[in-house]
């Protein structure tokens, strides 16, 4: 059996439009287009959703680094509420992750996690939840990433 994935990319809708919006009232605006996303995948497409190429320029007005933690938090939270109640919100593809000593190809959304220490704790943390609902906590490799968690 074929899976078809939808592709999303919050990263236009989110910030670019909304200049005169508080960051809370784009968060507000952020998960509500989640959720019509993933309610449209799971009751009109019958597919899963993945939402990419999301992320928080460091570049917007009054932009603070706690404010990407919480817009990732709130993205991750609501695909994994999605996948715990087997609706079709399916995962995410963070923009954009570099390694250390790439930051020369960076722009104003780029993340080194290493560097940024609660951003990695995140992901660490989603991808556990996503394997804990989806079964895969058993692998190995997922499973002491998992059990190394503090």
């Amino acid at each position: 059996m074929q899976v078809s994935h939808l592709f999303y990319s919050a990263t236009n809708v989110y910030m670019g439009r909304f200049h005169n919006q508080t960051f809370e009232e784009k968060l507000k605006f952020v998960v509500k287009w989640m959720q019509s996303h993933i309610e449209n995948g799971l009751k009109e497409l019958k597919k899963p959703v993945l939402f990419t190429e999301f992320g928080l320029s460091n570049q917007n007005k009054d932009y603070e680094p706690s404010q990407r933690d919480k817009f990732y938090r709130i993205i991750f939270d609501v695909v994994y509420k999605s996948a715990k109640r087997k609706k079709s919100g399916a995962g995410t593809l963070v923009w954009q992750l570099f390694m250390e000593g790439m930051e020369t190809f960076n722009d104003d959304f780029g993340i080194v996690p290493h560097e940024q220490d609660s951003i990695y704790k995140l992901m660490i943390e989603q991808s556990c939840r996503l394997g804990k609902v989806t079964g895969r906590l058993k692998e190995q490799k997922l499973k002491e990433l998992c059990s190394h968690r503090h």
